[in-house]
């Protein structure tokens, strides 16, 4: 009798499954109508998020604004300001731009940094930097005049500071594994080969055809340590073009401001502490800034800890293995390019030698944290 029971149970159970499957089904179709019908839109239209502070600083060396709190409005077309944060270069960019058609300027700064990636990623197959790869120890290839130029400047960094910069640096980021995303300490033999491939020498250039040549197979380029920059300074460019006056761009530790804050004031930057608990922890002074770039270089952004030791994935190109002489380089510069290609060689090099490679270099200057929390400057920088 009680089997008999359980199984009617059963059946009425199974009855009424087919009942809401049945009544979800319906909703479905009557959704899916009402869709099509432009009755209810899909995906749902979300307002432009913006902070309501034009004033509150932003951190260097942090992909964070450290702004204040935020307020949904919707696209009036009216002057205001306009702030989106989107993935690109793999950090997350954000810009801040003031005025009228600050929304469509800033989409259009997006896509400019978009099509920069797609020239100089190494990870996109059909990239300039990429062809150039695939064809190391091979016939040269013909690249883009944006692309020559970045791999002409990185060329210049690299005999300023020594070495201590070198764009052919990408078989010992292989081989650490932070391009796979899964780092760990490379087995010393793995090491040895990959550091003895890095050598910016051993990149061909010829301006007349334009083209980039790796001299051996298993070199490879990677332009992670100037291309951020330089799509900075294109996305400033877009933003000016389009009539904005009043912007900041922040792309995971490259800001670049676009004339003055809104009222006319500079823009405040504070430097992250390498050491602070928090991504929004400052050291040093607040850096005042009109048209310029600040672009730092630490140790805490991507890294791992093994027997107690640090890890990161700035690397010194002489030894193949991070560099160890500072926390962060800060650099203060007219262009986001050369901050970004210049905070890489400080860092590298550290706080005795770092600075004096700037020397001579116009409205450039550095603050660099030393591997014992002490702050170095360089000759002008502006301690506000």
């Amino acid at each position: 009798m009680k089997w008999e029971y359980g199984r009617r149970k059963k059946r009425t159970g199974n009855r009424f499954l087919v009942l809401l499957i049945l009544l979800l089904g319906a909703l479905a179709v009557a959704g899916y109508a009402l869709m099509r019908s432009g009755v209810l839109p899909w995906p749902p239209k979300v307002a432009a998020t913006a902070h309501g502070d034009a004033g509150s600083g932003t951190v260097a060396g942090s992909s964070t604004d450290a702004g204040g709190g935020t307020v949904a409005e919707a696209d009036t077309g009216d002057p205001g300001e306009y702030v989106d944060s989107q993935f690109l270069m793999d950090t997350y960019v954000s810009i801040k731009a003031f005025g009228q058609g600050a929304r469509d300027a800033v989409l259009a700064a997006f896509d400019e940094m978009r099509r920069i990636e797609a020239m100089t990623s190494r990870f996109v197959p059909t990239s300039d930097v990429s062809r150039v790869n695939q064809a190391a120890g091979l016939d040269p290839v013909q690249v883009s005049d944006e692309t020559f130029m970045l791999l002409e400047k990185a060329r210049e960094c690299s005999e300023l500071s020594g070495g201590a910069f070198d764009v052919t640096v990408g078989p010992v980021v292989d081989a650490w594994g932070f391009s796979t995303g899964s780092p760990r300490v490379p087995d010393p033999a793995v090491l040895a080969k990959a550091q003895s491939l890095v050598d910016f020498r051993a990149m061909e250039l010829d301006p007349v055809q334009k083209t980039a040549r790796l001299a051996a197979p298993g070199m490879s380029i990677d332009l992670g340590g100037i291309a951020k920059g330089y799509a900075a300074d294109r996305a400033a460019a877009i933003l000016r073009g389009r009539g904005v006056k009043h912007a900041l761009i922040d792309a995971g530790g490259n800001i670049v401001a676009v004339g003055t804050r809104p009222d006319g004031s500079p823009w405040h930057i504070g430097i992250r502490d390498p050491r602070g608990s928090s991504p929004t922890d400052t050291i040093g002074p607040v850096v005042k800034v009109e048209d310029e770039a600040v672009v730092t270089s630490g140790d805490y952004e991507r890294f791992f800890i093994e027997d107690g030791h640090r890890y990161h994935h700035i690397f010194d190109p002489k030894t193949g293995r991070p560099a160890d002489r500072a926390e962060s380089a800060t650099i203060i510069a007219p262009n986001s390019l050369d901050a970004d290609m210049l905070s890489t060689a400080v860092f590298v090099l550290g706080p005795v030698e770092g600075p004096k490679i700037l020397a001579g270099l116009d409205g450039v200057s550095a603050m660099v944290v030393g591997p014992d929390g002490q702050l170095t400057f360089s000759p002008g920088f502006r301690a506000n």
